[in-house]
């Protein structure tokens, strides 16, 4: 609980304080998982949905609304948005991070807008890579399994001068397929990636960062019972920041950068260049009020090749959005009691200007305990296939609106014992304008409803070499149309295609010097919308240390059955199971 977070408020602050429902994963959580992909990771986080749609394809969401391209969750990367305005969600097949470089995932559960804009309705996940200083030197890993085909990573650390720290890497890796009921399932994946960062400590105030990303996948996919096809995502980003430290609680940054994605298959094909720039500035206007405020603008531009089935028109299009944002925390109490006020404005070309303001209050009676609560409002922007999408002749999205949400949100976190913490969070998420799409396939915004639910982590440490971690999740949907709607979705087939309850239970042991040993048991509740039955999986992990810098480990990943399903499996033959497997890696540090 005393690990600094920044995705809450955009400034470090303890999480045990920390007025909202925010998880952290760091990297050692995740190297002790065994988990060779950032959904996998992510399946240990109270509130979060993760299900495998099929051997290279995942379905990831934050409280309820999952499904291939969830389009109420934002995603970034070192603040970089992973979000893709053409589907309104996360390709993750296309989007990887090198595991061994990940300093911490920080999870916020409930809306994000106030500070990082449209499309964090549900919730933000923040993947926080290291520092140059913290990577010297070299890294080689690979591994094979009947699962995981073969993988590898190679990183290189060094220090040009006394204020100057360098990384380089590059990661492969090649899964096979998953298990269809109706035979070739055609999802095999390959990917290649490479990149760099560089940290500058310029003075005892200013830190300079310029990092950048190349990648390359092919990903299989089954259009239908009798038709697949070959996806290829490629793409490349750079991204430079500044930040200087006035004070203690003062500083401000800017941040800049360029991402370049491109994807390939045989209905549609999407080349996006992305320009963003943001500036904030932190500021104590008195002892009791300390003010964070920033700008941002982002230029997006995309050429769509349209297919046999698929028409979007026009197709090219430049969108540009600006913002701006302003949140005080405001001392009540001294180091009791703390409101904090914001908004945020944001002007883009799909919806106009929305407001998205936010309300928190956070009551610390001691150093062991914290109670909060929060309203706050977010906004979900019509993505550019629901705006532009062409059939037969007709646009299907001229009416679409943007999606809000109105959340509120109160929890409770207890450090019990100096070995014993929980962390309770409720909400009620009152949601209107929601996306339907009507009989013709006209896009519109037709339903309305809300979400309920309880999350649960809790951490024991057993002994100095033993830890539990404990996770766990109810989520309620009730959502309707309005009177006038002839949606082809129904209601009830959302509310039933996300699970009402979700535990994960993680073990983590030391045993002696040399051997650790790991096991993760986790439960999912039936989706009866998708037919996907309750399922509990089993993932163990041993490693063996020949040396300090040499690790050799086995791990077991879904060994409680042949093969599951997690998404639909539908009829036609589209998405897999995904299957038990066992893979060895060996990792070493010089």
């Amino acid at each position: 609980m005393d690990i600094d977070v920044y995705s809450a408020s955009r400034r470090a602050e303890p999480a045990k304080n920390t007025p909202s429902a925010i998880y952290v994963l760091t990297g050692e959580d995740i190297r002790r998982s065994r988990v060779t992909s950032v959904p996998e990771a992510l399946r240990l986080v109270p509130g979060v949905e993760v299900a495998r749609v099929d051997a290279n394809k995942w379905a990831v969401s934050i409280r309820g609304f999952n499904g291939r391209t969830t389009y109420k969750l934002l995603v970034l990367i070192d603040g970089r948005s992973i979000y893709d305005p053409l589907f309104s969600g996360v390709l993750w097949e296309a989007r990887d991070v090198m595991l061994e470089d990940v300093d911490r995932i920080e999870v916020i559960r409930g809306p994000g807008g106030t500070l990082w804009g449209a499309n964090a309705v549900n919730g933000v996940i923040n993947i926080i890579t290291k520092h140059a200083r913290d990577t010297q030197g070299g890294l080689v890993a690979a591994g094979a399994g009947t699962e995981e085909r073969g993988f590898g990573t190679a990183r290189y650390g060094w220090q040009p001068n006394t204020n100057q720290f360098a990384r380089i890497y590059a990661k492969s890796f090649k899964r096979g397929t998953g298990f269809s009921p109706i035979g070739n399932a055609h999802d095999e994946t390959q990917m290649n990636q490479t990149g760099f960062r560089w940290d500058w400590d310029a003075t005892a105030q200013d830190a300079v960062r310029v990092s950048g990303d190349f990648f390359d996948t092919d990903a299989g996919e089954r259009d239908s019972a009798t038709t697949t096809q070959d996806v290829n995502h490629r793409g490349a980003n750079l991204l430079a920041s500044w930040t200087r430290r006035l004070s203690a609680t003062e500083s401000m940054r800017a941040q800049v950068y360029y991402d370049r994605i491109e994807l390939d298959n045989v209905q549609l094909g999407e080349k996006r260049d992305t320009y963003d720039f943001e500036f904030q500035r932190s500021t104590a206007l008195t002892a009791r009020h300390l003010v964070i405020w920033g700008l941002g603008y982002r230029n997006t531009s995309d050429t769509i090749r349209n297919g046999p089935l698929i028409a979007i028109d026009p197709s090219r299009r430049t969108d540009n959005t600006a913002s701006g944002f302003v949140q005080d925390t405001i001392s009540l109490v001294p180091e009791r009691v703390l409101l904090t006020l914001g908004t945020k404005v944001e002007n883009n070309d799909y919806s106009g200007t929305e407001w998205q303001p936010n309300a928190r209050l956070a009551w610390t009676p001691d150093t062991q305990q914290t109670v909060w609560t929060a309203f706050s409002r977010a906004v979900r922007v019509p993505s550019r296939l629901e705006a532009d999408l062409v059939f037969g002749g007709a646009r299907l999205g001229d009416n679409v609106q943007a999606e809000h949400v109105s959340a509120y949100e109160l929890g409770y976190r207890r450090l019990v014992t100096a070995s014993f913490s929980y962390d309770v969070a409720t909400f009620y998420n009152v949601y209107d304008n929601l996306a339907t799409v009507e009989q013709g396939f006209q896009f519109s915004n037709q339903m309305h409803g809300h979400t309920s639910g309880v999350e649960l982590a809790g951490r024991w440490q057993l002994t100095p070499s033993w830890r539990l971690d404990l996770a766990y999740t109810y989520l309620q949907m009730k959502l309707a149309v309005d009177a006038s709607s002839i949606a082809v979705t129904q209601p009830q087939t959302i509310e039933r295609s996300n699970p009402q309850h979700q535990l994960a239970v993680r073990s983590a042991q030391n045993i002696g010097r040399n051997l650790e040993f790991d096991a993760t048991l986790r439960f999912v509740d039936d989706l009866p919308a998708l037919n996907v039955p309750a399922y509990t999986t089993l993932d163990l992990g041993l490693s063996w240390f020949a040396r300090h810098n040499l690790e050799l480990s086995l791990v077991g990943q879904n060994l409680l059955d042949s093969h599951h399903p997690e998404q639909a499996v539908a009829a036609n033959g589209t998405g897999t199971e995904v299957q038990r497997g066992v893979y060895t890696k060996l990792t070493w540090r010089f």
